[in-house]
Parts: structure tokens; C-alpha cells; sequence
């Protein structure tokens, strides 16, 4: 409980910046810091880039303290919970807490797909069942703060700059950064950019958090950025991360049938933020068990519990949050990630590092600026 987002100093704080330095309306508390900083801006653009996975504790770990972006770096941010690509970056994207926008993480349960869907992909999450148009996307729609920044002031331009996942995306980060370079130099008017980038994400959860692999993505990506820092005229840079991430050791839960008998359907949302739908008349027994097997790694919350202890966040009840939250949630706060096989084998694969629990190193990301 002790990390999640304060009210002054959080990625949906830093989001609502940049709508009030636009003119559009807010949602909710603005950051001081970056407001500072935007209200002294003498550049015509703004790049608001996100590095998937950059927190503070990666920066710390792999660069040098009197590197370029140890150097910019001006705050230390709270991501949201779950502190997970799905729910944080809808959260920057929208200027809203995951109570509000409904993306509560990499697959919750769509009772009419009756299964957990990873709602990028489309696709039954451990069925990989592709599903068609409504998608599960298109069932949790939201208004973009860039959409709500261009409908109020229509003297701003918006560009957008990601990687190869969307049509003629950049193919390499110096690509991208050689993009921003373009838009620095071409933007005729008012220009909000907006960017993002996998890694090192990716690379954290194949190769875990000490991996040397880990340490040239990442420098690779800082010296990038200082190339870029050194062309630009025009633009300012705001960058931050989607949230953390902690090497963890799995937990096969079809090594526990008794546990595995309660379920009602499949687990969903997170492995180490997951929810539980539970047989009726199971509950008691299953939380009993739960706790003697796992409580020193792993919250468990009960439905209402989870819901008041307001770790989505605060705002207006997005309509299917109810329906995401299982009878209990398990919330890591350790170095343990479940994982589940629905024909109950116990060969699963999984990754070195994960995310979504409740824990500094994945919910704390930096703020930089240059």
C-alpha cells in the first residue's frame, strides 16, 4: 500500500500537465515539476516519449550517475497499478487512473469472449483464439489527451512516432530518434509529439535486470537521445517510463490442484497481479489455502477489499471494473510471478523479470527532461 501513486506525483499528474499546458481541461492533480519546467518553455514543440520499462531503479542499476539522462532527470514518479504496459500507458494516454479507463491489465476476463483476452492482441491469452471486430480494445474505448488537446486549441499540430507495431513505424530507436530530429526541424507550427519504445522492456524480461544485454540497450538508448538532445532547436523532451520491473522466480499453480479445483475460470489480469474467480461455495477454503502457501509473497484481497483499498486509482467507476475483478486479487510483493496452464501441465515457459506487483522497483519511473 505504502507505493502506490501519490496525489502530487504520478505519471496521470504528469499526463494532465500537458493538458493544462494546452488549454485543454484536467482530469485531475497536474505535476508541479513538469509544470515549472512547461511554463518557462520557449520551444514551439513538445515530445512526450515513454521507454517501456525505463523505471528509476533500471536507470540507477545500468548508467552512470553523472550520465545524459541521470543528468536531465528532474523527479521520481509513481506509476499506477497495476504497473503494467496496459494499464499505465492507457493512463498517460488518457490522463485518467485505471478505475476510470478500465484497462486493469495485460488480459482481464471479457465474460463474452469467456476468456481472459489480451486486449493488444485481440487473442484469447491462453488459447492465443483470435477474436474479431468489436475488439476487446474497441470494448474499452478512450478519449486521448492528444484528441482532447487538438479539439480545444486548434493551433496545436500532433505527430505521432512508435515503433514498427503500427503502419511505416520506426524500425530502430535511432530511427525514431531521428523522426523527432525531423519533426524538430520541419514543424511549421505548434507541435505535441508523441512517442514510445519497447525496450528495454523486452529485453528486461528475457534476460532479467542484472543482464549485460540490459546495460548496451539501454546505454545504446542514452546515447541516442544525446545525439538527438544536440540537433534539436525547437523542441522539448519529456521522458518518462510505463513502470518497472523485479527478477522473479515462477510459480506453477497446476502444482496445486487444490487450488486449481476452485477456480471457476481461468486466472486473468496479471501474474503478479492476478484475479481469482472462484466456484461458489469455494472461497473460504480457497483463501485459507492461498494465504497458507503464499502469503509472504502475495496480497490477497478480496473483491471489495481490493476496490476500497484504492490502488486503481480515483475518479468515476469505469463500468466493467467490477466485472475484471475476480473474488480475490493476489498482489506480488515479492519475487514470485504465477503462471497457469489451463490443461494442467507443469512445463510453462516464463520470463526472468516481471511486472504489475506492488513493489519501489516497479512502480517508481523517472522523470527527464532536456
Amino acid at each position: 500500500m505504502a507505493f502506490f501513486a501519490s496525489t502530487e506525483k504520478n505519471i496521470v499528474n504528469l499526463s494532465n500537465s500537458f493538458l493544462q499546458y494546452y488549454g485543454a481541461k484536467t482530469h485531475h492533480d497536474t505535476l508541479p515539476e513538469l509544470d515549472s519546467i512547461l511554463q518557462k518553455n520557449d520551444k514551439q514543440n513538445v515530445v512526450f516519449l515513454i521507454l517501456d520499462g525505463l523505471s528509476d531503479d533500471i536507470l540507477r542499476h545500468h548508467l552512470k550517475s553523472d550520465g545524459f539522462l541521470k543528468r536531465h532527470q528532474k523527479a521520481v514518479l509513481s506509476s499506477v497499478f497495476p504497473p503494467t504496459t496496459a494499464a499505465a500507458t492507457t493512463s498517460m494516454h488518457s490522463g485518467l487512473y485505471p478505475i476510470e479507463h478500465g484497462w486493469l491489465g495485460w488480459m482481464p476476463y471479457f465474460k463474452e469472449f469467456g476468456e481472459a483476452v489480451e486486449i493488444f492482441l485481440n487473442r484469447g491469452f491462453y488459447t492465443h483464439k483470435p477474436f474479431g471486430s468489436p475488439s476487446a480494445a474497441e470494448k474499452l474505448p478512450y478519449k486521448t489527451i492528444y484528441q482532447q488537446i487538438l479539439e480545444q486549441n486548434k493551433a496545436v499540430e500532433y505527430k505521432q512516432v512508435f515503433p514498427k507495431f503500427v503502419p511505416q513505424g520506426a524500425k530502430t530507436f535511432k530511427e525514431l530518434c531521428c523522426r523527432i530530429a525531423a519533426i524538430d526541424k520541419d514543424a511549421k507550427k505548434s507541435t505535441f509529439v508523441s512517442a514510445y519504445w519497447t525496450s528495454p522492456d523486452h529485453e528486461l524480461h528475457e534476460e532479467g535486470v542484472d543482464s549485460s544485454k540490459v546495460t548496451k540497450v539501454i546505454k545504446e538508448i542514452e546515447n541516442n537521445l544525446q545525439k538527438l538532445s544536440e540537433h534539436l532547436q525547437n523542441s522539448i523532451v519529456v521522458i518518462t517510463a510505463d513502470h518497472g520491473i523485479v527478477n522473479t522466480k515462477p510459480i506453477c499453480l497446476n502444482a496445486y490442484p487444490e487450488l486449481t479445483a476452485c477456480f471457476a475460470v481461468s486466472p486473468s489480469l496479471e501474474g503478479r497481479a492476478m484475479s481469482f474467480f472462484i466456484k461458489d461455495g469455494k472461497q473460504e477454503y480457497f483463501a485459507s489455502r492461498f494465504n497458507e502457501l503464499f502469503g509472504s509473497d502475495f496480497i490477497l484481497f478480496t473483491h471489495e477489499d481490493f476496490l476500497h483499498s484504492k490502488l486503481l486509482g480515483k475518479g468515476r467507476e469505469h463500468p466493467r471494473v467490477k466485472e475484471f475483478i475476480g473474488d480475490f486479487v493476489a498482489v506480488g510483493t515479492g519475487d514470485k510471478c504465477f503462471c497457469y496452464k489451463p490443461d494442467g501441465g507443469l512445463e510453462i515457459e516464463y520470463l526472468a523479470a516481471n511486472h504489475a506487483g506492488l513493489t519501489p522497483e516497479e512502480m517508481n519511473v523517472p522523470l527527464i527532461v532536456f
